[in-house]
């Protein structure tokens, strides 16, 4: 737990579902933005958390995967780079993805 994020728990997920984190700037539009990323890629939200604190929310989703293949660092990167996320993560499911951010712009990973 992180004293500057709002508290975000889901129950266990499923299995063979990915876990996949989002924080934001508390502005509206933001859970729509995800959701239409993930939806635009034939991925089903299983499962999904929005809390906030001030100016910060927190995303917490559970997905799964459509029949098409996807690459999911890209897929991260195309969340983490629109104005106002502020960072992802990918917690379970596939070795290699994780923490992305993005400053002023710019991808980190």
């Amino acid at each position: 737990n992180s004293v500057n994020f709002p508290a975000a728990a889901l129950p266990e997920r499923k299995e063979g579902s990915i876990r996949v984190t989002v924080a934001t700037q508390n502005v509206p539009g933001m859970l729509a933005y995800i959701s239409d990323v993930f939806a635009k890629h034939g991925i089903n939200i299983l499962q999904q958390i929005n809390t906030s604190r001030g100016d910060l929310a927190y995303n917490v989703i559970d997905v799964e995967l459509g029949a098409d293949t996807i690459d999911l660092k890209d897929l991260q990167k195309e969340l983490t780079m629109h104005d106002g996320v502020l960072s992802s993560r990918i917690l379970f499911g596939v070795a290699g993805a994780g923490y992305a951010r993005n400053i002023e712009g710019s991808y980190f990973v």
